[in-house]
């Protein structure tokens, strides 16, 4: 642990009421479509089984590698010059836009456009945990649960969304978590040349070689309907390697499980611990810190604030120690596992941790005598807002009325935020993610997303996923800001630079009477009721209200 001051820029997002930043950038999104009608936990391509079968460069024809993985700024044209994580690598075609072909066989899980991010994209679950992503696509040639090989044609390559040029953004996870995509492809024997190198990309494979995945017959859970999961104990023998991990390695790492499980955590929360360890110590208990700090010690680098310097060096008492920082952090299952840790650990980096994911679930699957943990895992990784099966869904459609409008919107109260999510069937996995947010990997709603699933659940009319939207949409009526003219399911838009100028909307409510609203406010919440009367935060802003009951 290094306890290294960083400044860490907000990106402008809408539904975030803090700083009127947050509230300048007003794009009408369109998300990836819930993956189920009722509760939007459940994928439709079930589970997958690992695949294997042979890998290739994503792109047909001659090609230049532009960009690399890594931390760099963003030169997209949203949140330009921020300095964040390339999840990727990225292939440009040489001669024009490019044909973009699937890597390995496996079946289509989603096709979902954000245009505040990756635009058109393809979303590919290989089976056993790995999953590619193909990002900014001119046009998309599949549909969700269509079965690829390599080399089939996923679409063309493009600059949608967040993008400044034409290219595709390959993207591989395992577990849930990005991975430099060129040392998978090299692991996997495919020659990927050097930056600004060139290379060409084997034809396109029109027809299906016979390998084919077989689809499960019934849809799966995107996550375990306990939550994050549970361990069994510790097998009665260490084996002496885990991967690349041997003797005191592997025996310092059932130190960090047992001193979860004799604590009752769940099995994500021990396996972010056993990520932090490889990733701080290599697991070696080092009597030393590094050149950033030099008093820092043991598993997790730990500094004499945090501990006596017995227990620093103590694999199991040191395990206790990040646990307590970990268990403090708010909301922190719901963060992607290396931000949780980032945020326990105060480190410079927020995706150090991250190479060691895949890594750590393979040694908790193993040392727990439950080697399927990895496969068992959904292709996302952990998936917030899905415990037992989520919220069941609304049947059925609303009369038209205000109170309609707000029933349905109460019957989601304490869904989880979710930056980009909700449909007009219900919540929804988001898509967006961030240090500070993690849409992609939580299935809700943001503020736009629960109030366009309301109107239309109520009413049937279709509002797009936009907080500034309902302030204008024609299917609405001005309401005077009067309480007494105000009625339940009103629709409320507010601007917080309090000038009332296209552009300066970036959360939007429904009033559900008596002064009170029914919003998702921020990632981190829930879906709430909250007083709007005499509120010190959104008194002072500009309000825009509209009436969509119909009856």
């Amino acid at each position: 642990m290094k306890k290294v001051v960083i400044a860490l820029v907000v990106v402008a997002v809408v539904c975030l009421p803090a700083a009127t930043a947050l509230f300048s950038m007003m794009t009408t999104m369109t998300m990836a479509a819930s993956a189920s009608a009722t509760t939007g936990c459940v994928s439709q391509i079930g589970q997958v089984a690992p695949l294997g079968g042979p890998v290739r460069i994503p792109l047909a024809g001659p090609f230049v590698v532009t960009s690399e993985y890594g931390m760099r700024a963003n030169p997209g044209p949203v949140n330009h010059g921020e300095y964040r994580l390339h999840a990727g690598i990225d292939f440009q075609h040489a001669g024009g836009p490019g044909q973009v072909v699937a890597a390995s066989a496996g079946v289509v899980a989603q096709t979902p456009v954000d245009e505040l991010g990756g635009g058109n994209m393809v979303v590919v679950d290989h089976g056993g945990g790995v999953v590619t992503r193909y990002l900014h696509l001119a046009d998309v040639a599949v549909e969700a649960k269509d079965v690829v090989w390599a080399g089939r044609v996923l679409g063309t390559e493009g600059a949608t969304g967040n993008s400044s040029a034409r290219h595709l953004h390959f993207q591989v996870e395992i577990a849930g978590q990005p991975q430099d995509p060129r040392a998978w492809l090299t692991q996997q024997g495919v020659t990927v040349p050097p930056t600004r190198g060139t290379g060409t990309g084997e034809p396109v494979v029109a027809v299906d070689p016979g390998v084919s995945p077989a689809l499960p017959v019934e849809p799966a859970l995107l996550a375990p309907t306990s939550g994050p999961g549970t361990t069994a104990g510790l097998v009665g023998e260490l084996p002496e390697k885990v991967g690349a991990w041997q003797g005191e390695q592997v025996a310092n790492a059932a130190q960090v499980i047992r001193a979860g499980q004799d604590r009752g955590l769940d099995a994500k929360t021990i396996t972010i611990a056993v990520m932090t360890a490889m990733a701080e110590s290599s697991l070696r208990n080092l009597p030393h810190g590094d050149s950033v700090r030099q008093d820092t010690i043991g598993l997790f680098q730990e500094g004499p604030e945090r501990g006596p310097y017995a227990q620093r060096m103590d694999p199991y008492g040191a395990a206790n120690i990040f646990y307590d920082y970990l268990l403090d952090v708010p909301g922190y299952l719901d963060l992607e596992p290396t931000i949780a840790a980032h945020r326990a650990q105060a480190n410079a980096n927020p995706y150090h941790y991250e190479p060691r994911w895949p890594e750590a679930v393979t040694m908790v699957s193993t040392l727990t005598a439950d080697p399927t943990l990895l496969q068992a895992l959904p292709a996302g990784g952990f998936v917030t807002g899905c415990a037992d099966g989520g919220t069941p869904g609304l049947s059925g459609s609303g009369d038209g009325t205000g109170q309609a409008i707000v029933d349905a919107a109460e019957h989601y109260l304490g869904t989880p935020y979710s930056w980009g999510g909700g449909s007009l069937t219900g919540p929804s996995l988001g898509t967006y993610t961030s240090a500070y947010l993690d849409g992609t990997h939580t299935v809700g709603f943001d503020c736009s997303g629960l109030v366009m699933f309301a109107v239309h659940h109520a009413t049937g009319i279709t509002l797009p996923h936009d907080a500034e939207a309902p302030t204008y949409d024609p299917h609405g009526t001005a309401v005077p800001r009067d309480w007494a003219q105000m009625l339940p399911g009103d629709v409320i838009s507010f601007s917080e630079d309090g000038t009332g100028a296209r552009g300066s909307f970036g959360h939007v409510g429904i009033y559900a009477g008596d002064g009170w609203m029914i919003h998702a406010p921020v990632p981190g919440k829930k879906v709430e009721r909250v007083q709007l009367r005499g509120s010190d935060y959104f008194e002072p802003m500009t309000w825009v209200i509209r009436r969509y009951a119909t009856a």
